[in-house]
């Protein structure tokens, strides 16, 4: 162990996985903004303040570096199936107020990890469809999760509940990454287009009573009458 200057040298692994960290939070916002094709390396490697041998050390190639990026925004997305799951499972309130609860909770969620659900959106934008393995190994296996547990809540079979259930999560997602600006013009909020909302809470609010009202109706759950 060194010591320099009267305090311990910085170890070197530390350096190493800061480097790792920063190369890789460049890389997550540049693939999330511009796509797989529109992020060079050149461009990572600039913003993340260091050179592209560092770069290919660390990922190895740019694909290394995306499938990085993806492993990094699935596990930041793992606590909204949680979240889910646990609203889900409370089999003793009404299936309205279950629902209810799940989508207000990921709305509020997605909107937290707005970069991560815009990465896990970009390969749709840019191809049509999502990333193979996002899809296969977590997007549908999610989507069967819900239908399973709706199927139990309303007693429609769950085969018929997975497009209500994948358009809900489209409404979610394309909500949670769309600006606050552009949430209030949507929610009815007058001189809002041109100008920043200070308080979001009313235009927020008024989409989640949307999207619960949207995801009620897919499924086939009546709508609470609240006049």
């Amino acid at each position: 162990m060194s010591w320099e200057n009267g305090s311990m040298a910085r170890p070197v692994n530390a350096d190493a996985q800061a480097t790792q960290t920063r190369i890789l939070t460049t890389a997550y916002d540049l693939f999330a903004s511009r796509g797989m094709d529109g992020a060079s390396i050149r461009d990572i490697a600039k913003g993340a303040g260091v050179s592209l041998a560092m770069v290919h050390h660390y990922f190895g190639s740019k694909q290394g570096l995306y499938e990085a990026c993806i492993g990094a925004m699935l596990k930041e997305l793992g606590g909204l199936r949680s979240e889910l799951e646990s609203d889900l499972a409370r089999g003793e309130l009404p299936p309205q107020t279950v629902l209810a609860e799940g989508i207000r909770s990921g709305f509020r969620y997605a909107r937290q990890h707005r970069t991560a659900v815009r990465l896990l959106q970009r390969s749709l934008v840019d191809t049509g469809e999502l990333d193979t393995k996002v899809r296969e190994e977590n997007l549908l296996p999610f989507i069967d999760m819900i239908a399973d547990v709706l199927s139990s809540l309303t007693g429609r079979p769950a085969r018929m509940l997975r497009l209500p259930v994948q358009s809900t999560v489209f409404l979610i997602v394309r909500f949670a990454i769309t600006s606050e600006r552009e949430i209030a013009a949507l929610a009815g909020e007058v001189g809002t287009v041109t100008k920043p909302r200070k308080d979001m809470s009313a235009p927020l609010t008024a989409v989640e009573d949307h999207l619960v009202d949207a995801a009620l109706r897919l499924v086939g759950l009546s709508v609470p009458d609240v006049s």
